[in-house]
Formats: structure tokens, C-alpha cells, sequence
């Protein structure tokens, strides 16, 4: 992907130009915008710039808008609307390209050397989880348990092109492959029933079964002798 304003190729961790220094607009540019193309102010701050955020009005799904700042180009989506994007927004998938999920991985690896900072819900303002998105996305976002995610600038063209590599599909893999070696664990720690205990009381009941045996067995032998 090159430069809006220079036409440099961009470095492969930033959607800032390392020779003309513009932020390219990279999450938007393929996804449809409202009727108007608008944008309305939000009520929501950036928790990165602490800037006013915009909600930018998307034709996709039913049609709803996400917040985004202008500054730094970060998003903060309601519960669902990032699915909803991601779902929408790239044609079916049908395998998985599996070198390409890992070039994701690695290129986004180069952020893990930055500071890593805490941030705060741009609705409620308690600090957000950092959690990464999906199976080997590269992606790590910031989670507010009740209003939604925030991405960084950049991250949903990340997410975008996950997705295109069959990132939802390796992710829904392996949720199987994990469910069923849960099952696997649990039945290896029940045990066989054959080798279960047959009596699960005090050693003291278990005792007097043992003596009423014996019993029976000496007098069916004193019988037979006698």
C-alpha cells in the first residue's frame, strides 16, 4: 500500500509515511460511507489523544456509526460493530492461507517493543483489558467489558486483511480442536467406569462387608465338611 500524498510505499507497522510523515487513512478506505459522507460530533473522547471523537456513518449491515478519532485515526466500536465490519466488509472465505496469517503476526510483533499502555473507556472511562483478537491476528485490542473495543490506527486494516487470509476460519478451527481436548481431559480424569469404586463409604462399612463375607464362605466350607 503507497502514500496518499507522496505515493511512497508505507512501512508495513504504521499508516504514518516515513518520508512525507501523512497519516494515510488505511481502516476506511475500503469500506462504504453513509449517504452524506458526513461526520456528527461524539460525546465519546479519544482515550489516546483525548481528543473529541467523530462518528463516521457506515452503510453496512442495517447502516450504524462508529467513533473515531481524527488525530490519531483510532476507533472505538459499540458490542458488534467490528464483527459486523468484518463480516460485511470481506467476500467468503473458504480456506485458510496460512503464510500469510503468519507475515501478520510478524509484521504486527514489531509494536510489542513499544510501551505497552493502559487506556480508558471512551464511555464509562475505567480502564480498558488489552486482549488479542482472534487467533494469530497480530492484533491486540483494548476491551471494555460492557461498551465495546478501541483499535488503534491501522489495526482494522489489519483485522481486514486477517480476515481475507482465513483468519475467522483457523480461529473457529480452533476453537473446535480445544473444545473437544477439553472433553478429552475431562473424560481422562472421570476415569473408566469399570474402574471406578464399587463402594464409596466409610472404611468402617466397607470392613463389615469384607467380615460378612468371610462369614459366608467359612460356613459353606463347614457345610460341605460337615
Amino acid at each position: 500500500m503507497n502514500c496518499t500524498n507522496c505515493g511512497a510505499p508505507l512501512p508495513p507497522q504504521t499508516n504514518r509515511c516515513s518520508f512525507c510523515h501523512t497519516l494515510n487513512d488505511v481502516d476506511l478506505r475500503a469500506i462504504p460511507r453513509g449517504p452524506d459522507g458526513g461526520v456528527e460530533p461524539s460525546q465519546r473522547s479519544c482515550p489516546r489523544c483525548d481528543e473529541a471523537l467523530e462518528i463516521v456513518p457506515l452503510n453496512i449491515a442495517d447502516g450504524f456509526g462508529i467513533d473515531r478519532c481524527r488525530k490519531c485515526q483510532g476507533i472505538f466500536f459499540d458490542p458488534g460493530e467490528l464483527e459486523s465490519i468484518l463480516d460485511e466488509s470481506v467476500s467468503k472465505v473458504y480456506e485458510v492461507d496460512y503464510p500469510r496469517l503468519a507475515k501478520l503476526v510478524e509484521e504486527e510483533g514489531i509494536k510489542e517493543f513499544r510501551e505497552i499502555s493502559y487506556i480508558k473507556c471512551p464511555d464509562c472511562r475505567q480502564v480498558m483489558n488489552r486482549k488479542a483478537y482472534g487467533a494469530r491476528s497480530g492484533v491486540i485490542v483494548d476491551q471494555c467489558r460492557d461498551h465495546g473495543v478501541w483499535l488503534d490506527g491501522r489495526e482494522l486494516h489489519v483485522l481486514l486483511h486477517w480476515v481475507k487470509a482465513g483468519g475467522q476460519i483457523h480461529q473457529k478451527d480452533r476453537e473446535a480442536r480445544e473444545a473437544i481436548e477439553e472433553e478429552q481431559r475431562r473424560a481422562k480424569l472421570a476415569g473408566p467406569i469399570d474402574d471406578r469404586p464399587i463402594f464409596t463409604g466409610s472404611h468402617r462399612y466397607e470392613r463389615m462387608i469384607d467380615a460378612s463375607d468371610l462369614f459366608r464362605a467359612v460356613r459353606s466350607i463347614t457345610d460341605i465338611l460337615f
